[in-house]
């Protein structure tokens, strides 16, 4: 790619360079072979066609930064801007992000040996009983998120009201390299740039907007919600995943032995039922780790994961209940005794909890996921369960690695550096693709205006569902609710203005 075939600024130039060296090296192995193809050339353009983002408008719709109504052009307006932005967080911190383009994935599971066939043998020469081996396939699905810029319109880049109009400003706050959350939004982009830069602002914006998508696909996805056209796909989730009712991919044969511990809490509140809570999360680890221990996949790794106000409340009652069980209550009660406790202690042990993120349950220590995606109800989506300010969620123990170090748990996304390539060697298209293949861009352009679609296709893979396990419904009434990452939450909030006012002039021509 050259500057004639440039786009619209440097940064997004920038991410086209990282991949021309692979493009590159993939061209040279593919061009000999497919380029006289014609059924091969006809396939590709329907992909093309696929991806194509509907066609720039007629007019600037992307939002101005700065010139006439810029979001950022007030006359004098300091050089350092704050955000108060919130990002989503969770369980994408741990698992792994792997590239895989198996449409239709099997995952085999020996899941025992039938009970003897046949009778015991009479004499010696008898035959005696016969059995066999059972075994069950899982498989995944992959999801499509996709997210298109506004219309740019060269015209109106690099415009300032005058000279009092800086295109300096600095961002503090804002971190767009995810880091442990890599995979649920495009890497490389320069939060600095989005305030000064209007084709920066259009990508990170669709970033940003797919990032939340998967955060809530993670756990709430659903196939059932998916467009009938292919456009809009929800992976399965982590709450479709960690279910029983578990079935063989290919026959649709009931596999019992692969489903996952699912207790219910009944929405009985955290904080009143802390000894409740402390036998429900024991007896769920209990369960999961002597079946691990069972079936030979030990050493393993597990994580609890739950909404982050629920590990709060939980954090809070856990070191008193998990401490005083239910055996020393009732001794003391028998016995007229009583039940000394250390405050001290008690605190210190929440404290520690909650700065380490571990909770320890049947002398075994575990990480806990603090994720926002996890499914949240409260008195408005669930009111004959949740009165004014009760929520309830789910708590998740999870399997990450069993035996020998084998991934139970980690995501794939689709690979798009190959299939760029292959439109690449049709025709000269501005479409790429980013952080090894995770996001794919195209944009169109009509004349001087420019538009934008990034999209990622991912899943996630639960290898083990017998090892996880879910205790449903459990309920928590904090004092204040934390701010929420999900614009249709009600404890989202922005405010602020997108485009402002031009400011008045007069002129004899006017």
């Amino acid at each position: 790619m050259d500057e004639n075939t440039s786009l619209s600024s440097e940064q997004l130039m920038g991410l086209i360079q990282q991949n021309q060296a692979l493009l590159a090296a993939l061209a040279a192995n593919q061009i000999g072979h497919t380029s006289n193809n014609k059924e091969f050339q006809v396939k590709a353009m329907q992909m093309i066609e696929d991806m194509v983002t509907k066609a720039p408008a007629t007019t600037m719709t992307a939002q101005k930064l700065h010139g006439l109504r810029g979001t950022f052009s007030t006359l004098g307006l300091d050089r350092d801007v704050i955000t108060t932005h919130v990002q989503p967080h969770g369980i994408s911190a741990v698992l792994p992000l792997l590239p895989n383009n198996d449409e239709d994935p099997r995952f085999g599971a020996l899941t025992g040996f039938s009970d003897d066939i046949g009778s015991e043998p009479a004499t010696p020469c008898d035959d005696a009983p016969s059995g066999f081996i059972k075994a069950c396939n899982l498989t995944a699905q992959f999801g499509r998120v996709a997210r298109s810029t506004e219309t740019i319109e060269m015209d109106e880049l690099g415009l300032r009201i005058n000279r009092g109009d800086f295109s300096d400003l600095v961002l503090h706050g804002l971190s767009l390299d995810m880091g442990m959350e890599a995979g649920l939004m495009p890497g490389g982009l320069n939060p600095n740039q989005i305030l000064n830069i209007v084709t920066m602002s259009q990508m990170v914006s669709a970033g940003v907007r797919i990032m939340r998508e998967l955060s809530k696909h993670t756990w709430q996805g659903s196939p059932a919600n998916n467009n009938i056209g292919g456009g809009y796909k929800e992976m399965p989730g982590l709450n479709n995943q960690v279910a029983t009712g578990q079935k063989d991919a290919d026959s649709g044969t009931a596999c019992a032995a692969l489903d996952s511990y699912i207790a219910n809490f009944n929405y009985a509140d955290v904080a009143s039922n802390a000894t409740s809570i402390v036998n429900q999360i024991s007896m769920m680890e209990y369960f999961i780790h002597t079946l691990a221990d069972d079936t030979g996949m030990l050493p393993a790794e597990w994580v609890f994961a739950m909404r982050p106000q629920l590990w709060y409340e939980l954090s809070r009652v856990w070191p008193i209940a998990y401490n005083t069980d239910q055996v020393a209550i009732a001794i003391a009660a028998a016995s007229n005794a009583r039940v000394t406790l250390d405050g001290r202690s008690n605190i210190l042990d929440r404290d520690a909890m909650r700065t380490m993120g571990r909770l320890a349950v049947n002398g075994r220590s575990y990480r806990v996921i603090e994720d926002t995606g996890i499914v949240e109800t409260n008195n408005t989506t669930n009111p004959s369960q949740n009165d004014p300010g009760e929520y309830a969620s789910d708590i998740f123990f999870l399997p990450l690695r069993v035996t020998g170090n084998f991934p139970v748990l980690y995501r794939q996304h689709k690979d798009y550096r190959q299939a760029i390539t292959e439109f690449n060697l049709i025709r000269n298209v501005q479409r790429f693709w980013t952080d090894g293949g995770v996001f794919a861009w195209a944009w169109n352009d009509i004349n001087f205006c420019l538009k934008g679609l990034v999209k990622t296709e991912q899943r996630i893979v639960l290898r083990t569902p017998q090892l996880a396990g879910r205790l449903q419904n459990v309920q928590y009434a904090p004092i204040a609710h934390l701010r929420e990452a999900n614009p249709e939450s009600a404890h989202w909030v922005d405010g602020g203005v997108s485009l402002r006012t031009a400011p008045s002039k007069s002129a004899v021509w006017l």
